[in-house]
């Protein structure tokens, strides 16, 4: 039994003291209790109630004076024996939490022949940065800024890939912590370590990227570093590692592109990264043992070591993550990173709880933790010093790693203000910068006004949000007991007109009231890394129906998520129909589960064909990306066919050079001939690209159809 068990006192939120008191300690009722402060008795505290349980007696005392924070007390009882008060409390009041904030670069900063330490501990009495310099280990007291809770110190010499940690005193106590600003850590996550940035210098290719003119123009593709390039059947040489994304002209066994090749072939404009930073579950030294898709931070400044080719020289994960941002950025592709900024992996054991107490975590009025994350915990990003920490670590991301964007996991759980603010400066450095993320309304104690969901989307103009409106309605339920569920194009008609207000980025009033201010703000999709893939649950929602079939409704799905106004989403092997083989939350289900299946891509090679010649319509007409309600409403209109049928046709001047365009989605299995009101060349089918530029006036539907067609503008016109 430790001392804390056997007697203890916390100060409560109503400004009285909660004391324990063990009947191993004492086995009568104390009668006394005192407050002291640097070995000065202040008061004495008043006993408000007194109660026994089986080992403990329980009090509560009054009478508080006000607590300078920073400063250590210690209750005494009437044997003269004490205890430490803790004060974290304090820290979970707004408050209090405001008044205590800096500007200045936390962490390590690194110069040439010194460093700089700082770190954010207002409850701290004292506090120490221990450091390796030429093989010797160094103390260096920090100084505390009483106004804003910092501690800084200078630490002399060349600390370049010195190893650090940190020793703060609260409450009485020495508590050892890593640096949560740690740009590098060692091996397992086990040392935060000193970086020079002039080591880790890659040319990160930036002026190698095409004008992305509208966030609109984007096309994202989101995939996993290990995922992408474990497959055995490659001669991608760095299996699961950042460098296996820079080799070129890797080939499958049928000579197929792989990896970065790949992206490259189809033609996307982004690729979404899962979460690339250090994560907690897994290992460093035998990756091959552990998978995880690392939705469980640890330090979100340092690259992941998994996926590093040496993960015991903590700059090597460094130039190879941004060797693998340069390669992406020469094939002229965006990257987006996956941030995971709404919890933490454990609370109790992470970097913030250990040098702040309580501060960068939420509470419930009783005291206990919000958990709008399902994960045990919530970031606090509205408190000041937690809401500069994500914004640093965003802009970090940006100017050193040259990352294009951010996909924010939970964006619901980050306060609006937050979210805005990382929008604002992100775009004054790249103003094609893309922020978006889960908009939904989870259940956490900060208010539902400062959430930052899809029901506030008017405060987040220009924040983009992942349209589950447009999943559900086009593809149908993803949940494992609604599996069932058809959507749209999966073949249930009746959602026509709910296919209409998802088509035009539900950000206009077709059939529904608008969830969103522009159509940026649609991320249109119908698979990500959660749930179920399409291909399963066609398994499941269309077992009646032949393989060619279910394909062919993947291609439906593939183009509406492509043509559709907004954002389009892609998720790793979407595309192809990969299967998880009935596993749909595989975060820890291996590579076998995970993987990018290459020998299905040999056998399905054309359905990445037609994927990728979606893609080039998209980017050839204009008319299919327009960034405004106004442009969409002028431009775009529908007609109901035969059987549940739909046509979309577009008219005016974003059309040009083309007349008129039509869109033609058949969901149905039957069949119909189509009488035009003027010749138009058919584009594209659900075959991919058609070289016949014959003109008609009449075609015939096939069932489980698409359709593009066009009407070009003579000289008369």
């Amino acid at each position: 039994m430790t001392f804390d068990e056997i007697f203890n006192a916390t100060l409560l939120k109503d400004n009285n003291i909660e004391v324990h008191v063990h009947k191993a300690y004492n086995s009568n009722f104390a009668k006394n209790f005192y407050l002291y402060c640097d070995e000065i008795r202040l008061c004495e505290l008043k006993i408000l109630d007194a109660r026994e349980t089986g080992h403990h007696f329980h009090y509560v005392l009054g009478d508080v004076p006000s607590l300078n924070i920073g400063s250590e007390y210690k209750i005494y009882d009437d044997r003269f024996l004490f205890c430490f008060l803790d004060m974290r409390v304090l820290m979970r009041n707004e408050k209090i939490a405001s008044l205590f904030y800096c500007d200045d670069v936390m962490g390590a900063n690194y110069h040439k022949y010194y460093t700089t330490f700082r770190l954010f501990s207002p409850l701290a009495t004292s506090a120490f940065c221990v450091y390796t310099l030429e093989g010797k280990e160094h103390i260096l007291t920090l100084e505390k800024n009483p106004d804003n809770g910092v501690f800084q110190g200078r630490a002399p010499g060349d600390l370049g890939k010195s190893n650090y940690y940190f020793i703060v005193r609260i409450n009485g106590k020495l508590i050892m912590a890593d640096d949560p600003y740690a740009k590098a850590v060692t091996s397992q996550s086990s040392c935060s370590v000193v970086v020079d940035d002039r080591k880790t210098y890659i040319d990160l290719n930036e002026d190698k990227l095409p004008t992305l003119k509208s966030p609109t123009d984007a096309i994202i593709y989101e995939m996993s570093i290990r995922d992408m390039t474990s497959f055995k059947g490659t001669s991608i040489v760095h299996k699961g590692q950042y460098l296996g994304l820079t080799q070129p002209s890797s080939k499958t066994k049928n000579n197929n592109p792989v990896g970065l090749d790949y992206l490259r072939y189809l033609g996307v404009t982004h690729v979404q990264l899962m979460p690339t930073y250090d994560f907690n579950t897994g290992s460093d030294i035998y990756p091959n043992e552990a998978y995880n898709w690392g939705y469980d931070p640890l330090f979100y400044n340092v690259p992941e070591g998994s996926y590093s080719s040496d993960s015991k020289d903590p700059y090597a994960r460094i130039i190879e993550m941004k060797k693998m941002v340069a390669s992406f950025h020469k094939a002229g592709i965006r990257v987006v990173m996956d941030v995971v900024f709404n919890h933490v992996f454990n609370m109790e054991s992470s970097s913030f709880e250990k040098i702040c107490p309580s501060y960068y975590f939420r509470y419930n009025e009783n005291g206990s933790l919000s958990n709008g994350s399902f994960c045990g915990n919530e970031f606090n990003s509205s408190f000041p010093m937690a809401r500069k920490f994500i914004v640093d670590s965003c802009l970090y991301w940006v100017k050193e790693y040259g990352i294009d964007g951010f996909r924010f996991d939970l964006m619901g759980l980050i306060d609006i203000d937050t979210i805005n603010e990382v929008k604002t400066k992100c775009r004054q450095i790249k103003k094609d910068f893309l922020i978006y993320g889960e908009g939904w309304d989870m259940p956490t104690v900060l208010p539902s006004s400062m959430r930052s969901n899809s029901n506030n989307s008017q405060k987040l103009p220009h924040v983009g949000f992942f349209n589950d409106r447009f999943r559900d309605t086009v593809k149908g339920k993803s949940s494992d007991y609604e599996l069932w569920v058809k959507g749209y194009l999966l073949g249930d008609t009746n959602y026509i007109d709910g296919f209409k207000h998802c088509f035009l980025s539900s950000s206009l009033p077709v059939s529904f009231p608008p969830m969103f201010q522009s159509p940026d703000q649609s991320i249109n999709f119908v698979e990500c890394h959660d749930n179920a893939t399409v291909y399963d649950k066609l398994e499941v929602s269309n077992s009646y129906e032949s393989e060619e079939i279910k394909l062919k409704r993947i291609r439906l799905l593939n183009a509406a998520v492509i043509l559709s106004y907004g954002i389009p989403f892609l998720h790793m092997g979407q595309e192809l129909g990969h299967s998880k083989k009935g596993i749909y939350n595989s975060y820890n289900s291996g590579d076998e589960i995970n993987q990018f299946n290459y020998d299905l891509l040999d056998q399905r090679i054309n359905e990445a064909k037609f994927v990728k010649d979606l893609i080039f319509v998209k980017k050839a007409f204009n008319c299919f990306r327009l960034s405004s309600k106004e442009a969409i409403k002028q431009t775009v209109s529908f007609k109901d066919l035969p059987y549940g049928a739909i046509a979309i046709s577009y008219v005016g001047e974003k059309v040009e050079p083309c007349k008129e365009m039509i869109i033609i989605f058949n969901p149905t299995n039957s069949s119909f001939d189509l009488e035009l009101n003027a010749e138009f060349s058919l584009v594209m089918d659900i075959n991919g690209f058609v070289t016949d530029d014959t003109k008609k006036r009449k075609y015939h539907i096939d069932g489980i159809s698409f359709y593009i067609l066009k009407s070009v503008l003579e000289k008369n016109d």
